[in-house]
This record gives structure tokens, sequence and C-alpha cells, in this order.
């Protein structure tokens, strides 16, 4: 059976899971919430199969060493021959040279034997005493024995199946196509199969958005500090090269932004991946980021930065809008006063706030600043105007 700390590891994970419908988007509150790449949920997920092979707080993180203990596991559950320490050696090299993996020396894999008697999540217990001719051999005291083989219980198995049906709802998404091999195979490992049944939640993605394809590539380059040349098509004008440096990817609106250094002015640009035509590899040195990103956007609605103040913006909501607005927060700033019945929120004043703040029509007022209410009056005339016979 899997271990307690093992399965609390196993139960965090899975409340995580649970809970990324919630943050998939910029989800104001006073928590600081961010969008969750691919890449999160795929780490998520490989936390998720690894707990479930004992793996968690046990396994190492890099594949070679993964590699390593595969080996180590198979020689001492055979019991058809001797594994003495340059078997071992042997073994462990040969898989590594089967997987593109750099070989390692018998030192490194007596550590990985230490690690494996000392680690209590595995509870390794060696035959004892192993000698052949005078020589140490080694050998798992059970033969069915595996690190890698762990039995859940009928409570986890509703949990995991649970889990894995909520990840099916992310099949088409570019950053679900590695995972899904790691579903059937956990299908396979614990003898069940997801329903095949119509979909249970649904995700506020655009599949048609252009660019969509570039969406991973550059989440790779941003993991590998790759600065990049982006043909880059503003609506309206022609198409630039721009060389940058690549720090974060933000979805909004159901756009996906990729946050960058420009290379020559030496300021964050956003390109909407949807305005990019082509993405090749630049030569200059990559310029790490200045900016923590899980905090770059509390000041604003979006992701349109200026070197504009925060400004304290009072709003007035019609009854029937101001539950919907008390229960789901413009920003993580809003304060509610109820002897006014106004809102409050402290943010840079942006073109996605004013987009907000029209998208609820005639439920909502403007009080401060003057500048934005006049600027919102604007646009409301000239929008009625659309409507008088010309």
């Amino acid at each position: 059976m899997v271990r307690e700390s093992g399965f609390k590891k196993l139960s965090e994970t899975l409340v995580q899971f649970k809970n990324y419908s919630y943050l998939c988007k910029s989800k104001p509150s006073p928590l600081k919430c961010r969008i969750w790449s691919g890449e999160k949920l795929q780490n998520l997920f490989r936390n998720l199969y690894n707990s479930l092979n004992g793996q968690i707080n046990a396994m190492p993180v890099s594949h070679n060493a993964i590699l390593r203990y595969q080996a180590l596991d198979a020689c001492f559950s055979d019991f058809n021959r001797y594994y003495f320490i340059e078997d071992l050696v042997v073994a462990v090299n040969r898989l590594l040279k089967n997987n593109g993996q750099a070989a390692v020396s018998k030192r490194t894999v007596q550590y990985d034997i230490q690690k494996m008697e000392s680690n209590h999540d595995w509870n390794v217990l060696f035959e004892e005493p192993a000698l052949k001719n005078g020589r140490r051999y080694y050998r798992y005291q059970d033969s069915s024995y595996s690190i890698f083989k762990r039995d859940l219980s009928p409570e986890q198995l509703s949990e995991l199946k649970s889990t894995l049906l909520l990840l099916n709802q992310f099949k088409g998404l570019p950053q679900f196509e590695k995972m899904e091999a790691l579903i059937r195979d956990l299908e396979k490992q614990y003898d069940f199969a997801l329903p095949d049944s119509l979909p249970m939640i649904e995700f506020d993605n655009n599949e048609y958005l252009e660019g969509l394809k570039y969406l991973v590539p550059l989440l790779g380059h941003i993991m590998n500090h790759q600065p990049l040349n982006i043909k880059y098509h503003p609506f309206g004008r022609e198409p630039f090269i721009a060389t940058c440096h690549p720090y974060f990817l933000k979805q909004y609106n159901k756009r996906w932004f990729l946050f960058a250094l420009d290379h020559k002015n030496r300021y964050i640009s956003n390109y909407p991946i949807d305005r990019i035509e082509k993405i090749t590899k630049a030569k200059q040195k990559f310029i790490p980021s200045e900016y923590d990103f899980t905090e770059y956007f509390d000041d604003l609605i979006g992701v349109t930065k200026s070197q504009l103040p925060l400004e304290k913006v009072i709003l007035r909501f019609a009854e029937n809008r101001l539950p919907y607005v008390l229960s789901k927060p413009l920003h993580h700033s809003q304060k509610f006063y109820k002897d006014s019945k106004t809102v409050s929120i402290k943010v840079i004043v942006n073109r996605e706030l004013t987009q907000l703040l029209l998208s609820f029509g005639a439920d909502v007022e403007v009080i401060e600043p003057a500048h934005l209410r006049q600027d919102i009056e604007k646009l409301l005339t000239n929008a009625l105007g659309n409507y008088h016979e010309k």
C-alpha cells in the first residue's frame, strides 16, 4: 500500500488538479493568482504520475536518475542470476545508452543503492547475507517487490479516476499531447478504463485562435533562455522583425500574449501570439528578466502595462448587477462601500479596463477619476450614434 506520507502528497496533487479549472484564467482575488501554463499542468500531472509510483519525495526528477533506478530495480528483482556491483554498472549504463543518456560511474551506482536502502518511502530490504564466492551480490528479499509497485485503496482509485476524467477534458490542447500517453499507461497499470462519455467540463479556450502552434515552442524557449527573432504583424501595419528575450506567457480574454524584453529598446513588450507569423532563434546573449511576473500584473486589468500611476477608480453598479460584481471581483484591490453602494479598485487605467466597463453597458456609472468618466461617456455617445438614422 502507499505509505501515509505518499498518500498525503497524492491527495495534495489531486486537489491541485481539481482546482485547476479555477486557475486556467487570471482570477481576481485577495490571493495572487496567475495563469498556469501548459508546463505547470504537465508538472502537476508528472507529480501525480510519480506519486502513484511511489516517486514523490523519493525519486530524483532527472530522467537519467529515473532510468538508473529502473535498471537497478529490474536487477534486484531478477532471481535467475547473481548481480555483483560490476554487473549492476553494466546494466545501468546499457539502459542509459539505449535512452540516449550519458554513462555513470561505479561510485554513482553505489550511491544509488545506498539511497534506496535509506529511503523510508521505499522500505527496500536486500537479501542477507548476500555473498557468492566471497563477493557481495544484490537482490531483494522478495522477488515480487519493486519500488515502482504501489497498490491503491478503493478511495485512491476513485480519486484517480475522477482526476483523469478531468484531464481528459484537455484533449486537443497543445500541452496535452505528452500527457495522453501517461493517462493510457495509468489505465493499464491500475486495470481500469475511463468511460467514453460526453465532456463534463469546459474551459474558456479559443481552439481556433491563430498562432496556437507557437504556444508550446515559445514555452520551451522561455525555459531554455533562448532569445528570439519574431516576425510580428500588427493589425493595420506592415509586419516587422523584433529581436526579444522571452519571459512569460499569459492568457487574457481568450488570447495568449508573450511578454518579452525588446533587445533594441530594452523595455517589456507583449506580443499576441495570433499576430506572430514566424519564430527563429536569435544569436544574441540572453538577458535575464528583472521582473517577477507573479506580481507584474497586480496593478492592472488585462495585459497592457504603462508608466501611468495607479488610480482609484470608483464605480456605481445597478442593484441587479452589484451582487455579481461582489461575488466575482473586478480586481484583487476591490472594496465595497455599503453606505454609498459603490465599488472601488486601485489600478492603472488602460484599454482593457475601459473595455471591461463598457461591457457592463447601462449597469455601471464611473464616478472617479474624471478623465475615465469622460472617456466612457464619449465612447457611449459615439456608440449611440450608430443607432441613429443617418
